[in-house]
């Protein structure tokens, strides 16, 4: 029984992690675009 609470203890764990792991992942790549799209509104700008 001891096992079986500790492995159930791992899950939760882990999709904790997971979770928090996708949610870093999607505001990384939300900072990522923005810069991406300030980037490429300075080299608009710049080049007309």
């Amino acid at each position: 029984s001891f096992s079986e609470g500790n492995s159930k203890t791992h899950l939760s764990l882990e999709s904790m992690r997971s979770s928090g792991f996708t949610t870093v992942s999607l505001s990384e790549t939300f900072d990522g675009m923005k810069i991406v799209t300030i980037n490429l509104c300075l080299l608009f700008s710049l080049g007309s």
